[in-house]
């Protein structure tokens, strides 16, 4: 109790309450907005998380990961076009219900839902992660290797459809990682040592302008090469009830549990993300509807239970991505790996360290993950009919207000050294050149933020439990957790391999 309070006092102030409220509002908006996400939204503001107290930061960082994922319904329903991939399954009976003039219930419903999601894996995050995080008592150098080496193929390996553009794209980010100083011998590694020795660059790259500039710059150059196409407006929708009858939820509520069940367990799984859990909801809901006898409507007809078990899934995800990120510091998907970026700029480490020395920041993140799911449900209800002409709002102004911002962003953090803000501006812009290229030819992105955050936690454990058992290499495959984590590596590499097959 005395750890909760303590974290309440760190959220209870009319600060951390207006940032977060901005969050939410701010991550509706980008989630609203096709081509814009939940990740690029975190990586915009991390820049301004830095000047704010921990709890604020991270509560302002959760707020637009709530609102930009639930905000993805909107288009969904409203276009039949996705603000994210994790809004793909709500599209069908969604679109739907609005040319059966239900586009109020559905976007309420998804409201709804979002929340109901939300705080259900938030429960589950609660009661889980910090018994998790008492296992990784038992983990040393080499069990951390294995851990780190986990996190970096299951995540690479279900990254977009080539399983090899994800590991190549993993190893990428390693190596950008291994730039700067050698953690043991303090000697430079980094191109042109000797010239470059005495510029910022020579501690490695900045995390941030570098999430900045592959997630935010990379995206505008996208949406600019995009502009030739022609972009579609919204028919002018009819929205009246707001709120679907109490008694077809409660009918639905199977689903719902179903729906909850799959998100959190889905979103635990590193690598796995809500795009492969909406679909498992759906399809879920699908069964229990065809054994409902008649009383749920079928789904493809312009269905509520097709816009509930779908969103509930999806939000349920940000909870269980946040256990195994909390918990072991490996990201459940894109959008915690940039909060886990944003916790060890912040100094605070997550896994089994955050837990015994800082519980009143866990608490903190615990209530500010609430209060997210609370004003999302609150300001997204509220904006159901303003919210749909955001979808309007010319690329022309849009696309130039986020490269600003994102430079903006990427110079301040370095606050008055002038030169380290030019580095890192120009880090900023490499990346963002980088990331449009790759996302030319569908390399996935999030394997190298991975990379990035994962690459010196694996490099560091690795020489240490090589040193530790006196060189000898053969230290991972004489302890069970290592040899457990290594099967679980070649079994995500293997299973997607096997999968394809089995469809040729």
């Amino acid at each position: 109790m005395e750890f909760f309070l303590e974290g309440l006092a760190q959220v209870a102030n009319v600060s951390t309450i207006l940032w977060m409220i901005t969050g939410s509002i701010l991550g509706i908006v980008l989630g609203a907005l096709p081509g814009l996400s939940a990740t690029m939204g975190i990586a915009l503001m991390m820049p301004i998380s830095f000047q704010l107290p921990t709890a604020t930061g991270i509560g302002l960082l959760l707020a637009v990961y709530c609102g930009a994922v639930s905000g993805a319904s909107i288009p969904a329903i409203l276009l039949g076009i996705p603000g994210n991939p994790n809004a793909i399954a709500t599209i069908e009976d969604g679109l739907l219900m609005t040319k059966n003039g239900q586009a109020g219930q559905a976007l309420g419903g998804a409201t709804i839902a979002s929340f109901i999601g939300g705080i259900g894996s938030l429960i589950f995050l609660v009661l889980f992660a910090p018994l998790i995080a008492r296992l990784t008592l038992a983990f040393g150098p080499a069990e951390k290797t294995t851990l780190a080496l986990v996190g970096l193929v299951i995540i690479a390996s279900v990254s977009g459809t080539n399983i090899w553009k994800g590991l190549l794209m993993g190893a990428f980010g390693m190596g950008l990682a291994f730039l700067g100083t050698d953690p043991f011998s303090g000697q430079l590694r980094i191109p042109f040592a000797n010239q470059l020795a005495t510029t910022p660059l020579s501690k490695g790259l900045d995390l941030t302008s570098t999430l900045i500039g592959l997630f935010g710059i990379s995206q505008v150059f996208i949406e600019l090469r995009k502009r030739q196409e022609r972009a579609q407006k919204i028919e002018p929708v009819k929205i009246e009830k707001v709120f679907p009858p109490l008694k077809k939820l409660l009918q639905m509520w199977k689903v719902i549990l179903s729906s909850l069940g799959i998100g959190t367990v889905v979103g635990a799984i590193p690598g796995t993300g809500a795009s492969i859990a909406v679909f498992m909801a759906y399809n879920s809901a699908k069964t229990i509807v065809d054994s409902s006898g008649g009383k749920l409507e079928p789904l493809g007809t312009g269905s509520l239970v097709g816009v509930i078990a779908p969103e509930v899934a999806n939000n349920a995800v940000t909870g269980g991505a946040l256990i195994p990120a909390l918990a072991l510091g490996i990201p459940g998907d894109a959008a915690t790996a940039v909060l886990i970026g944003a916790l060890m700029i912040k100094g605070v480490t997550p896994g089994f360290h955050l837990f015994a020395t800082n519980m009143p920041l866990v608490y903190a993140i615990f209530i500010t993950m609430f209060l997210a799911n609370i004003f999302m449900l609150l300001f997204q209800l509220m904006g159901i009919r303003l919210y749909p002409k955001i979808l309007n709002v010319p690329q022309q102004v849009l696309l130039p207000l986020i490269l600003i911002l994102s430079f903006i962003g990427a110079y301040a953090i370095a606050g008055q050294a002038t030169s380290v803000g030019i580095y890192n501006l120009g880090i900023a812009l490499v990346m963002g050149l980088i990331g449009y290229a790759l996302k030319q030819d569908d390399y996935p992105i999030a394997p190298i933020v991975l990379g990035l955050i994962l690459g010196g936690m694996f490099e560091e454990n690795f020489r240490r439990a090589v040193k530790l058992a006196g060189g000898n290499y053969w230290v991972f495959f004489t302890k069970p957790i290592c040899l457990f984590f290594m099967a679980l590596s070649v079994l995500s590499i293997v299973l997607p391999l096997l999968s394809k097959k089995r469809k040729r």
